[in-house]
C-alpha cells in the first residue's frame, strides 16, 4: 500500500512540474532589418497604422510562429522595400549574447547567406531559442557584402576628455550654452584640438580667488581608465571629479604637455590615442611662486652651467617669452576684474611702461650690436624690466 502511495506521489510531482514546465514560456528577440546599409526600408502595416522603419524588434516566444508573433505584437505584415532593387528573401542571423571577463554581455552575430526564406516561409517558421535578426537581402546586392547590421564597428576612435579643473565650462548646445565640468569628444584622424573641443565657442569660469594659467594634455590608456564613486588617491593615478559622486580614474598616463595656452592647444594635432586636456587654476600668489621658480631655474643655468653662446641666447629668450606670457595672464585677468575707469587707466599706464621698456632694452643692447651676445644682452634686460612690472601689477590685484 506505501509502495503504491509512494508511487502516485512521484508521479503527481512528475505531472506538476511538467505543467509547469508547459506554462514557462521563454522569451527571445526577434528582428526584421530592411538592410539601411543599402537604404532598404521596412514597410510595416499595424492594427491601426502603417510605418516606414529602418528596422523592426520584438519579442517572441519560443515554439510559437514568426507570424503569431507579428500578430501577437499588433504587426499585420512587413514589407522590404528599396527603390531600384527587387527584394528575394529573408536571410537569417543568429544572435549569441555572451559574458565577458568583466560580466558585461556581448553580442556575438552570424550571418547565414546561403538560407533565404520567402516572406510567406518565413512567416511558417517557428521562433528559435536564442536571439535572431532576419535582413532583407536584395538582388543587386551580392550575398557575401552583407553583414550582421547590428555588429559594432570595428574602428575605435580616440577621444579628447576636457575637464575644466575647479572651473566651470560655459558650453553651446544645440539651443543655449550650458554649463559643464567635462565634455568628451570623438577624434576624426587629423583633427586639432581646437576643432575637436570647439575652443573658440568655449568660455571658462574660474573658480572664485584663482586665475587661468594653462592646459596640461594627458595621453592615457582607455583601458587602464576606470570611474569610481570617491576620489581616489593613490601614487600613480589622477582622480578628477566629475561630479559629486562620479570620478574619472586615470592608472596610465604620460604628460604631453604642461600649461599650453589656449591658442597652443589649439593648434596641436590629434594623434591616434585617447587625451584628457585638464584646465590648471592658481591664485596669483601661487602662480608667481610657480613661474619664480622657473625662471630662478633658467637664471642658475646661464650663470653655472657651461653654455654655448647659441644655449645662452636661446635660454635668454625662453626667460623673456616666461615674463612676458605671465605679464599678458595678468594684466587679462586685471580687465576682468577692475573696474572700468581701473581699466582704461592701466591701459595707458601700459602703453607708457612698453614704450619705456623698448627704450631701455634698444639702450641696453646698444654697444653689442652685430655681436654674438646681443640677443642674451637684451633678453635678460626685458626679462628683468618685465619681471619688475610683474609684481607692482601682482600688488594691484592683491
Amino acid at each position: 500500500m506505501k509502495k503504491n502511495l509512494l508511487a502516485l506521489l512521484t508521479a503527481l510531482c512528475l505531472i506538476f512540474a511538467a505543467a509547469c514546465l508547459a506554462e514557462e514560456e521563454v522569451q527571445v528577440d526577434v528582428s526584421f532589418e530592411g538592410y539601411s546599409n543599402a537604404s532598404g526600408k521596412l514597410y510595416v502595416t499595424w492594427t491601426d497604422e502603417a510605418d516606414e522603419l529602418d528596422g523592426l524588434g520584438l519579442i517572441g516566444t519560443v515554439g510559437q510562429t514568426i507570424g503569431e508573433m507579428l500578430q501577437n505584437n499588433g504587426v499585420l505584415s512587413v514589407e522590404p522595400v528599396l527603390e531600384g532593387d527587387t527584394f528575394e528573401g529573408w536571410m537569417e542571423v543568429a544572435v549569441t549574447v555572451t559574458i565577458d571577463e568583466f560580466g558585461f554581455e556581448e553580442n556575438e552575430y552570424s550571418l547565414i547567406p546561403d538560407q533565404c526564406y520567402t516572406t510567406e516561409e518565413l512567416m511558417a517558421l517557428t521562433v528559435p531559442e536564442h536571439n535572431v535578426t532576419y535582413i532583407a537581402k536584395w538582388a543587386g546586392i551580392p550575398a557575401e557584402e552583407y553583414f550582421a547590421p547590428h555588429e559594432e564597428e570595428t574602428i575605435v576612435l580616440p577621444s579628447i576628455t576636457l575637464l575644466s579643473g575647479e572651473g566651470t565650462m560655459l558650453l553651446s548646445g544645440e539651443e543655449e550654452q550650458y554649463e559643464a565640468n567635462w565634455s568628451v569628444a570623438t577624434v576624426e584622424p587629423g583633427q586639432t584640438f581646437g576643432e575637436v573641443l570647439e575652443l573658440d565657442a568655449m568660455e571658462i569660469v574660474a573658480p572664485e580667488g584663482k586665475i587661468f594659467v594653462g592646459w596640461t594634455v594627458y595621453e592615457y590608456n582607455v583601458e587602464a581608465m576606470e570611474t569610481s564613486e570617491t576620489c581616489v588617491e593613490e601614487d600613480g593615478v589622477l582622480c578628477f571629479e566629475l561630479f559629486d559622486d562620479y570620478h574619472m580614474v586615470l592608472r596610465e598616463y604620460t604628460v604631453c604637455h604642461e600649461l599650453l595656452s589656449t591658442e597652443e592647444l589649439s593648434a596641436i594635432v590629434c594623434e591616434a590615442s585617447d587625451h584628457a586636456v585638464v584646465a590648471t587654476w592658481m591664485t596669483a600668489e601661487e602662480y608667481l611662486t610657480f613661474v619664480k621658480e622657473q625662471s630662478d631655474a633658467i637664471k642658475t643655468s646661464l650663470e653655472q652651467e657651461p653654455l654655448t653662446q647659441t644655449d645662452m641666447n636661446q635660454k635668454s629668450e625662453e626667460l623673456r617669452a616666461l615674463w612676458d606670457e605671465t605679464l599678458n595672464l595678468l594684466l587679462d585677468e586685471a580687465k576682468k576684474l577692475l573696474p572700468e575707469a581701473d581699466v582704461e587707466k592701466l591701459t595707458t599706464e601700459q602703453s607708457d611702461w612698453e614704450a619705456d621698456m623698448a627704450a631701455a632694452v634698444e639702450t641696453a643692447g646698444k654697444e653689442f650690436e652685430g655681436g654674438s651676445m646681443y640677443a642674451l644682452i637684451v633678453n635678460a634686460e626685458a626679462a628683468k624690466l618685465t619681471e619688475e612690472r610683474v609684481y607692482k601689477l601682482y600688488e594691484l590685484l592683491r
